[in-house]
C-alpha cells in the first residue's frame, strides 16, 4: 500500500510539474496566422524589425546586431551577460554587413544602398557616429556593401558587395579606398 501511494504521489507531482512547466509555455507561446504556434526555447532579447547579422567583439563583452526591415532601420549594442541593450541608434540604410575593430573601440556598419560603411566609436556603452567610408555614390549606383572584414594589424578594411560583385580594400587611417576588384558573381 505504502509503494502504491508512493507511487501515486510521483505520478502526481510529476504531472503538476508538467503542467507548471506547460504553462510558462503557454504564456511565451506565439501565433501564427497559420493557426501553428511557437514556443521559444531559453531566454530571448527584444530586437528590431528583420535581425540580419550579429557581431561579437573580441572581448565578448560587446554584441551589436543590425535590423533591417522595412521599418526603422538600426543597429543595437548589447551586453551579453546583462541581456540588456546598451544603445540603440537609427541608421538611414543598413544591410548584413557588421564588425567590430579587434580594439572594441570602433563598430563598422554596412550602409546598404548608400554605399557607404559607419564607422561608430563605442564611447561609455553608447554608439557615436564617427565617420563615413564611402565606396561610391548612393543608389542607382550598383555597389552595396556587405561583408565586412578588419585587419587591425595593417589598419585595413576589407569590404564584399553584392551589387558589383567586388572587393573594396580601404586604408582606416585615411578613409581612403586603396584597392578594388571585381571577384565575379
Amino acid at each position: 500500500m505504502k509503494k502504491l501511494l508512493f507511487l501515486g504521489f510521483t505520478i502526481l507531482s510529476l504531472y503538476s510539474n508538467a503542467q507548471g512547466l506547460n504553462d510558462q509555455l503557454d504564456s511565451k507561446r506565439i501565433m501564427l496566422p497559420n493557426g501553428w504556434s511557437l514556443s521559444p526555447a531559453g531566454r530571448s532579447i527584444e530586437l528590431g524589425d528583420l535581425p540580419l547579422n550579429i557581431a561579437v567583439s573580441k572581448s565578448e563583452k560587446l554584441i551589436a546586431v543590425s535590423n533591417n526591415g522595412q521599418s526603422i532601420q538600426t543597429i543595437q549594442l548589447i551586453d551579453p551577460k546583462t541581456e540588456k541593450v546598451l544603445d540603440k541608434v537609427e541608421i538611414p540604410k543598413a544591410f548584413y554587413g557588421l564588425k567590430f575593430s579587434g580594439d572594441n573601440r570602433f563598430l563598422y556598419a554596412s550602409g546598404g544602398n548608400d554605399n557607404w560603411i559607419l564607422k561608430y566609436e563605442i564611447v561609455n556603452s553608447k554608439l557615436m557616429i564617427r565617420d563615413t567610408l564611402k565606396l561610391g555614390k548612393p543608389w542607382p549606383e550598383k555597389i552595396s556593401p556587405v561583408g565586412l572584414e578588419i585587419d587591425d594589424a595593417n589598419d585595413q578594411l576589407y569590404v564584399v558587395t553584392k551589387e558589383n560583385n567586388s572587393l573594396y580594400i580601404l586604408d582606416l587611417l585615411t578613409n581612403k579606398i586603396i584597392h578594388q576588384q571585381s571577384i565575379g558573381s
